[in-house]
């Protein structure tokens, strides 16, 4: 069963269904990322009114009601301030007058009808309802609030026209039984009554409905009815779905548009309007400013005006997205100063198609890329959608005042990137163990990862490559064998325990052992995995190799006679690595000069009496500060023409003496060796051959060989090279 195909097919429907998703909205989670999406947007790029003080609240605030007294004032002094704003293009009040004025004359006169003689003088003071009743005729462009209610079964009044084209408004719009007004003398002397509702809002006001279903009759908005006062106009027009113009296909949509005079007003569904807050406060005069000489009738001249409160203990403070505490009637005066400037915010009803449709692409593009390029082409895509969504999105609410969604698609990504992913991973990882468990008997752990990775590289060929070879081998081997020619089960128990512990470091250090030659380790770096630092990581492998042969020495207690040593050869050169052999049997190695050099290398540690012999390919680019770097030699190993130089390493951290003096004399004493200075040469091996217990052995070599060169007769051009005739 091959679960990645498997995986393939099954994670493409689930990405479709994960677009989904937002029509379910379960918890109402994607509409909350909306909203507060949305409220960002207004926060950062909040309106720039062009209709500036046009719109006035007359605001019932906490000094007004300490300079005019306790609310309820008596209706007398609202009459009052009717009077004061006569010249205002539309006056409207955020408030219902549903009871009677208790200080007015015909409530006083219910109290005191058993006193005849304030009865009479009752008789003749006017009504106080009557005389608010009176200012609002006589100013002619009140407009005056009411509240739909469902404990109530009554209707209203309509004060103007109404158009409706396409599919039944009603159908969409919030509906209730009744309404509460205000009463009948006040309602027939207002221009026009409008709701107060704040419709289907949670804590934060973002829209507000411009009508609502009151048994089916339509009452629209407070700021709406008072914008048509305030312009003279008489009729509304709903325009819904499936009206001349508007394409829905023969569904049921919803509301589209309101049109006022020569204002067109697009809304949602529900006939509601997006409130694009201004960041300029709606212009505010405490009505206690406005009753006293502060103001003349003049100043409100062709203004609208919106009385209400702002007084924390009559509770009509609100939450818009810019700010905590807002009244509610400056919410109403900034939708009111919106609409009559044509500054709207838009969220047509295909607009959340859109959003599902780019969702689904943008998931069906992870789930692909996630298939082919792994989680981190899946991320790429994920990460480079999302800043176009969300980009865009911002881009189009500050140039086109569109209010497009940039949470639900990237929750969709989300979602469709950690589940992918982990199913990615899940198929991935049975289909490696099964290739592991098939072939882990008969491969070495490098091709199986390999094939596990990818069944294209089970097949024959190579790459050149630079890559870095360690060998490593047991020094003195024959005759620590023959002293376990009794027991070669302990010989194979001390081979094993040794070989763990060798390769044990070169694995801590990234090495790939190709194989084991009895006593001999082959190693390698650079493949199959690319490693910048793989000469680096051969020289530190062989260093913890040395320390830790010093420990298994020092753990089995072994005499000075029988301690175990080993002669480490590393080169680096290009090479040809892949899988070698038949087309029924092969192996992940490598073939070339540079890894027949390394095994020579190894070969000539023990001549030389160092532990580790380097090529000089394994040198370029190393540390200074971190190594400690002697040339050896121009040799031509067994097998080559060619003279190589050799070297040596020491790490420097771990000197126990101060050697920049001594590779400085040593760099002297090759140059006098190779220009055939034996005198000079001997003079530095004398210094130097036991006071440096690393070089004893070496300088030994050259003063045989300087012994033996000197009884000769040697050209003038003699370069020093070596040929050695062992391997």
């Amino acid at each position: 069963m091959n679960f990645s195909k498997i995986g393939k097919y099954l994670l493409i429907p689930f990405s479709i269904f994960v677009s989904f998703i937002p029509i379910l909205d379960p918890f109402n989670t994607f509409s909350s990322l909306r909203n507060t999406a949305f409220d960002f947007f207004q926060n950062i790029s909040p309106r720039e009114s062009i209709t500036s003080d046009n719109v006035i609240v007359i605001d019932i605030d906490e000094k007004s009601l300490r300079e005019l007294g306790q609310w309820p004032w008596p209706r007398s002094v609202l009459g009052k301030l009717v009077d004061k704003t006569y010249q205002s293009a539309s006056l409207g009040f955020d408030i219902v007058f549903a009871e009677f004025d208790r200080t007015g004359s015909k409530e006083l006169k219910k109290q005191y009808r058993e006193n005849l003689s304030l009865l009479n003088v009752l008789n003749e003071v006017p009504d106080n309802d009557d005389i608010f009743a009176n200012s609002i005729k006589n100013h002619g462009t009140v407009v005056l609030g009411a509240i739909p209610s469902n404990s109530l079964n009554n209707s209203f009044k309509a004060k103007f026209g109404l158009i409706e084209q396409g599919d039944n408004p009603r159908k969409f719009l919030q509906k209730y039984s009744g309404i509460q007004t205000n009463l009948d003398n006040l309602d027939n002397s207002a221009k026009g009554i409008g709701s107060m509702s704040i419709g289907n809002n949670d804590s934060i006001i973002r829209r507000l409905p411009l009508f609502e279903n009151i048994n089916g009759s339509l009452i629209p908005s407070l700021g709406l009815e008072i914008l048509r006062v305030a312009i003279g106009a008489s009729t509304y027009q709903i325009k819904s779905s499936n009206a001349s113009g508007e394409t829905a296909f023969g569904e049921e949509t919803g509301i589209n548009h309101v049109k006022l005079g020569n204002l067109i007003i697009p809304t949602n569904e529900d006939g509601s309007a997006w409130i694009h807050y201004s960041k300029k406060p709606v212009k505010t005069i405490p009505v206690w400013e406005v009753l006293s000489s502060d103001y003349s009738p003049d100043y409100f001249e062709g203004k609208i005006l919106i009385v209400g409160t702002s007084a924390p203990g009559l509770f009509d403070l609100r939450s818009t997205p810019l700010k905590n505490n807002v009244p509610g009637v400056n919410i109403i005066a900034n939708l009111t100063d919106q609409i009559l400037s044509g500054q709207f915010l838009k969220r047509p009803d295909w607009m959340f198609g859109l959003e599902l449709v780019t969702g689904m692409i943008l998931a069906l593009m992870i789930t692909f890329f996630i298939q082919s390029s792994g989680p981190l082409g899946g991320l790429s895509v994920f990460i480079f959608g999302n800043v176009i969504s969300v980009l865009g999105s911002y881009y189009i609410f500050t140039n086109y005042s569109y209010l497009i969604d940039p949470i639900s698609p990237l929750v969709i990504c989300l979602i469709c990137y950690l589940v992918v992913t982990f199913f990615n991973f899940l198929f991935t990882e049975l289909e490696r163990s099964k290739v592991r468990n098939a072939f882990s008997q008969y491969m070495s752990p490098v091709m199986v990862e390999k094939l596990a990775k990818s069944s294209d590289s089970l097949k024959l060929g190579g790459e050149r490559k630079e890559m870095t070879f360690l060998f490593s081998d047991i020094r003195g081997f024959t005759s620590i064998s023959e002293k376990y020619k009794g027991d070669p089960e302990a010989l194979t128990d001390l081979i094993n325990n040794l070989l763990t512990v060798l390769s044990n470091e070169i694995l801590n250090y990234q090495g790939t052992i190709d194989k084991y030659m009895g006593d001999c380790i082959m190693a390698f770096w650079n493949a199959p995995s690319d490693d910048p630092d793989h000469r680096e990581k051969s020289i530190d492998a062989a260093f913890a190799m040395s320390k830790a042969l010093d420990k298994l020495n020092a753990d089995t207690n072994r005499s000075d006679e029988d301690k175990l040593s080993v002669g480490i050869g590393i080169n680096t050169g290009e090479c040809i690595v892949g899988n070698m052999g038949s087309d029924k049997r092969f192996d992940y190695t490598v073939l070339g000069d540079a890894v027949n050099l390394a095994s020579r290398l190894e070969g000539q540690s023990n001549n030389y009496g160092m532990q580790i012999i380097l090529g000089e390919g394994s040198i370029k680019g190393l540390s200074k500060a971190k190594y400690l770097i002697f040339e050896l030699d121009s040799i031509a190993v067994k097998g080559k023409t060619e003279p190589v130089t050799i070297y040596t390493v020491f790490n420097r951290k771990e000197l126990k003496d101060e050697k920049e003096a001594f590779l400085d004399d040593h760099k002297k004493f090759l140059d006098n060796y190779r220009n055939q200075d034996w005198e000079k040469a001997r003079e530095h091996i004398d210094k130097y051959r036991f006071s440096k217990p690393e070089f004893t052995l070496y300088y030994t070599l050259f003063l045989e060989r300087i012994d033996a060169l000197s009884k000769q007769t040697l050209p003038k051009e003699w370069s020093g090279v070596f040929i050695a005739d062992t391997k």
